[in-house]
């Protein structure tokens, strides 16, 4: 099973993958929908951040048995977790067991590069007759 974090590409915006650390909303303490998650889940969720900044579209194989691996954590306890982060949309299933739900866009850029993309073409247009 594949999974993307709902909203991703507006909250981390980077120019290389693999970054060594991802930002973590303050946000969070008052989101309800977040903290009402089991622990577990909450728990859950920044590792499986991490796991996504290290690939460019966001999307984690989060098949169970992958995921109790990497994260050192027992199958069970993964599944049990992952559950409520996807039934309360922090995550997205892209592609179950066997098909491709949905298709994965990342059209973020980070700060500094629109910002020179805005300026070029600002000088191009002054320059153009």
């Amino acid at each position: 099973m594949l999974i993307v974090p709902n909203n991703w590409a507006e909250l981390q915006h980077y120019k290389d993958r693999a970054p060594p650390w991802i930002k973590l909303h303050k946000k969070l303490l008052d989101n309800f929908d977040f903290q009402s998650l089991p622990v577990a889940s909450r728990a859950l969720a920044p590792m499986l951040w991490l796991l996504a900044s290290e690939h460019e579209n966001g999307v984690i194989d989060a098949t169970p048995e992958k995921l109790a691996f990497r994260l050192r954590m027992k199958e069970s306890e993964v599944k049990d977790a992952l559950k409520p982060l996807i039934d309360k949309d922090f995550f997205s299933v892209v592609q179950g067991d066997s098909s491709v739900l949905a298709k994965v866009g990342r059209d973020a850029r980070p700060e500094t590069e629109e910002r020179q993309r805005r300026g070029d073409a600002q000088a191009q247009n002054a320059t153009s007759p």
